[in-house]
């Protein structure tokens, strides 16, 4: 069975990843992160997500890695951008469960999340979206 890929490419075009069609389009699979460090290593209000597990993404280019050691539970996360032109690609945690959170915002297609992370950071004037599951922590 062929497996439908989709690419994102970081804004320069140096980094891309490839993942499932059929995981990018399931809102399960999509989520909000509002803490700082994403707020941070993004610029945003939020990081945008695709979890999924490592094994389905195909990235090609070589991102750079910042571990970040200053989170809410003291565990490492390897958040990757590209060196170049400094789009944010993807976070994991090299210790657990072996999921990556590529981010979205590289890809054209933009699936509706169905959770949004560390809603207690969330600015008060930013609306809650209808349908998605809020979680003031990282839930466990």
């Amino acid at each position: 069975m062929t497996v439908n890929l989709v690419t994102g490419k970081c804004l320069c075009g140096q980094i891309s990843v490839s993942v499932p069609e059929t995981i990018l389009k399931q809102s399960k699979n999509v989520g909000l992160c509002y803490c700082k460090n994403c707020r941070q290593t993004g610029g945003c209000l939020a990081s945008y997500n695709l979890y999924l597990p490592e094994k389905d993404a195909i990235i090609q280019g070589e991102p750079k890695i910042y571990l970040d050691s200053n989170t809410t539970n003291g565990q490492i996360i390897q958040r990757a951008f590209c060196e170049n032109c400094g789009s944010p690609i993807y976070g994991r945690n090299p210790t657990s469960s072996r999921l990556i959170a590529v981010k979205l915002g590289i890809f054209d297609e933009l699936t509706k999340p169905s959770i949004a992370l560390f809603c207690k950071d969330r600015p008060e004037w930013n609306r809650l979206i209808d349908g998605i599951q809020d979680y003031d922590i990282m839930p466990s």
